[in-house]
């Protein structure tokens, strides 16, 4: 069974206390950690980064409507090109791409690179919560299985637990992959939105481990 780290939204606005929407506790030690790990075992990383224009609905700023009618009435978050947006230090690998959220676009040669351990890293940028609301998240992880002809085991950190990452960790499950949530990689925002999420989470199939027994 072929592993594969999954990096969920570990950008500064989460991460470091000055970010726009912290979320307190964020681990982001053992989350460096992680990815070296990764990095020297030639294990894929995949990940998810909240992008956002200057006026998402998402925002308070903006003033109107998700599609569905939702206003969480977040504050400015992600703008992507602002330093809240980036990845925080240490948690790249050296080689890596970014996907954008569109509708398509060629994924072989990134499938390939990753098959041959050229690029370490893969994020998908996101507007919402999934990692498989961008539209060639599933496509690629499909490739990826197909390419490397053995199933793949998904290991999942970084945050919010109740809200990225929660989705992240039931989008994988409920696919068919197993799925495992790395319980000191990662932070939430609320302890009920924590334990509803780790319910889901063990209901759909998600194992639990710790980073030591990860990185053995």
């Amino acid at each position: 069974m072929r592993t594969i780290f999954v990096d969920v939204d570990v950008q500064n606005d989460f991460c470091v206390p000055s970010g726009s929407l912290y979320v307190k506790g964020a681990p982001t030690d053992v989350i460096r950690r992680l990815v070296a790990y990764a990095v020297a075992h030639r294990i894929p990383i995949l990940g998810s980064v909240d992008s956002h224009a200057w006026d998402a609905w998402e925002f308070a700023s903006a003033g109107r409507a998700g599609p569905n009618g939702e206003r969480p009435n977040f504050p400015d978050h992600c703008v992507k090109g602002t330093p809240g947006w980036l990845k925080v230090v240490g948690t790249l690998p050296p080689r890596f791409r970014f996907v954008p959220n569109v509708a398509s676009a060629p994924l072989a040669p990134i499938v390939d690179e990753v098959i041959r351990g050229e690029t370490q890293g893969v994020y998908f940028e996101k507007e919402v919560y999934s990692l498989f609301v961008n539209p060639l998240a599933d496509p690629f992880v499909k490739a990826l299985a197909a390419q490397f002809g053995e199933p793949l085991s998904f290991v999942v950190f970084g945050v919010a637990t109740d809200y990225c990452v929660r989705a992240a960790a039931l989008g994988l499950a409920q696919r068919g992959y197993t799925t495992t949530l790395v319980t000191d990689a990662i932070a939430g925002i609320t302890e009920a939105g924590v334990a509803r999420a780790f319910e889901e989470m063990k209901s759909a199939g998600v194992k639990f481990a710790k980073s030591g027994e990860v990185c053995t």
